[in-house]
């Protein structure tokens, strides 16, 4: 409850354009808090018949689910993988009407993204940073012209999950330098 409540506030917040600034971030009233899950089958059984979340859209070939909560526009998303860490596996999928044009924004102000953004055909595109504590966070929203395969972004997404731990400390440490913060 207490997690909903603040990931509202935060994308309550986050749609303020700042003073001062004619670009405003182009968002939409969504977002996605993904855990990482040892267990799709049984995550999905948890989140539906103990909580009683609707599941909206299974990928069995990403191992991958989405589950609607009670809150309009809030999901999760329930990713399996060999070794989960926790909440150490969560990243705030931020809805976005445009990746490509919002990811150029926010690198114009200081933000480093992880990598490139990946396309996950017919469905997403996804552009990772962090936050200044190393906390992991995501654009996602409708598909640009380019594209990875889906394959590559679970690849992608499950090696990062793998060794959260060091990534953040050496994230903190970083942006304790001022200096870049992705992997």
């Amino acid at each position: 409850m207490h997690i909903v409540r603040f990931v509202t506030l935060f994308v309550a917040i986050a749609s303020a354009a700042p003073s001062g600034q004619n670009a405003v971030v182009p968002y939409r009233p969504e977002a996605t808090l993904q855990f990482s899950v040892a267990n799709l089958d049984r995550a999905v059984e948890f989140y539906t018949k103990v909580l009683e979340y609707k599941l909206t859209e299974r990928r069995d070939d990403l191992k991958f689910a989405h589950i609607a909560t009670n809150v309009p526009g809030l999901e999760l998303g329930l990713g399996e993988v060999a070794e989960p860490k926790g909440t150490a596996g969560v990243i705030l999928n931020i809805s976005v009407t445009d990746v490509a044009a919002t990811r150029k924004l926010l690198e114009s102000r200081g933000v480093t993204f992880k990598g490139e953004t990946v396309v996950i055909p017919g469905k997403v595109a996804l552009a990772g940073f962090a936050d200044p504590d190393g906390n992991a966070l995501r654009l996602a929203g409708h598909l640009p012209s380019s594209s990875v395969t889906a394959a590559d972004c679970h690849r992608r997404w499950a090696r990062r999950s793998r060794a959260p731990a060091r990534r953040v400390a050496a994230g903190r440490r970083s942006a304790a330098r001022g200096g870049d913060t992705g992997d």
